[in-house]
């Protein structure tokens, strides 16, 4: 029994690192088929797992739970034979390990240096998920239709829109689009429209995404949720002489709607979900805290209360407008707004300037165009590259 075991070390070891040989495989499922080794299996599979490059970031509970899924009960050996196993366990390792060394460069610290190149704006970048999974990235896709879902067609347009069709639906088929929902999403660095089932037309700003039903027929509301930043210009929708309200949630608020164009900025890292009236009229709400109704020219900032302010609107929708646009703004809520767009993270050094900036740039720029109005204002910054390629670029504001 020990000069068995032995030898299924060496031969586990081969086939593992990839060094036996054709005929020491066939030894190597033999003796692996064999209910005797089964245990000492057990052993070099345990050991295997933790040796250091696949161990780290795994627990002992994590570690045990992969060793069950690929060693069942005896019961189960005549539907999954123990070798099929073992093949399945050696793609799993094959895996772990570049989980593994992504784990590990991950930790490892990032080294920056001078980048003297540029920085290019934003653009019309989206990736659209289909209610069974799929994803289409709307960026490389060609014009014309790239889905079609229980009696709605998906087209993008010819200036960057994705439009939604409805088409004659059968009975059989009527239910089916109100189950279906689809999520379009944008990186940083890009923006996408959208022009839904029932007509109204959105505008996506960078790092954004929008979750809504195919179709809203039998709908008694049309609720869509945000993440991010949209504009919304709502299209009135009747149904035997009834309104059919839209509803856009987001950061636990909701803003309903009859037919208004309107902003909602609900991004993870600002203080509060701003949501900026331009016409028609809205009700921002959040049960039992707050609700406010909205006049055109009204923002709603929406923290732990709820606060409304008389604002420029155009403000509020300068990015869908092609501008980066400030009133008074100060260093970070300019640096939020290029990170997002030109994709790149954000450092400080030393005290922050406390600078207020009011004016226009076109977000079309390379980014040193753009940062010209830090350089007006007299605050020093710089451009690094990182060493590591999951790594943003970053760029660094100083003290002046």
């Amino acid at each position: 029994m020990a000069i068995a075991e032995a030898r299924l070390k060496i031969l586990f070891n081969q086939y593992m690192n990839g060094s036996a040989s054709a005929k020491q495989e066939q030894e190597f499922m033999r003796m692996v088929n064999s209910e005797a080794q089964k245990e000492t299996l057990l052993d070099l599979m345990d050991s295997y797992l933790e040796d250091e490059t696949f161990s780290q970031g795994l627990s002992t509970v994590q570690k045990t739970n992969i060793l069950q899924t690929i060693f069942q009960p005896a019961a189960t050996k005549e539907i999954f034979p123990l070798w099929t196993k073992i093949l399945a366990a050696a793609l799993l390792l094959v895996m772990l390990s570049v989980a593994t060394y992504f784990i590990k460069n991950q930790d490892k610290s990032i080294v920056y240096s001078q980048y003297n190149g540029e920085l290019v704006p934003g653009g019309n970048k989206a990736t659209l998920t289909l209610a069974d999974g799929t994803k289409l990235s709307l960026t490389d896709a060609a014009n014309g239709k790239v889905a079609e879902q229980a009696g709605v067609s998906i087209r993008k347009t010819a200036d960057g829109q994705l439009l939604y069709e409805l088409k004659e639906i059968t009975a059989n088929q009527q239910t089916k689009p109100n189950l279906l929902y689809n999520t379009i999403s944008t990186p940083a660095g890009g923006q996408y429209q959208l022009i839904l089932p029932d007509g109204t037309h959105v505008w996506l700003n960078a790092a954004s995404s929008l979750r809504y039903p195919a179709s809203f027929a039998a709908f008694k509301q049309r609720r869509v949720e945000l993440k991010g930043e949209a504009y919304f210009e709502v299209a009135k929708l009747n149904i035997q002489a009834a309104h059919i309200p839209f509803i856009v949630a987001s950061r636990s608020q909701e803003v309903e709607v009859l037919g208004t164009h309107f902003n909602i900025n609900s991004y993870e890292d600002e203080g509060v979900c701003a949501t900026t009236l331009l016409e028609g009229s809205v009700k921002v709400s959040r049960p039992a805290v707050f609700e406010q109704i909205l006049s055109p020219g009204e923002q709603a900032l929406a923290g732990q209360d709820l606060q409304v302010l008389k604002v420029d609107p155009l403000t509020a929708i300068a990015w869908k407008n092609g501008l980066f646009k400030f009133e008074n703004a100060n260093i970070y809520t300019i640096m939020k707004q290029f990170s997002r767009w030109y994709n790149v993270d954000v450092g400080y050094e030393g005290k922050i300037p406390d600078n207020k900036f009011t004016g226009e740039v076109y977000r079309n720029m390379d980014a040193s165009k753009a940062l010209r109005i830090l350089s007006y204002a007299k605050i020093k910054f710089r451009v690094e590259t990182p060493d590591q390629p999951y790594a943003r670029k970053k760029i660094v504001i100083t003290s002046n």
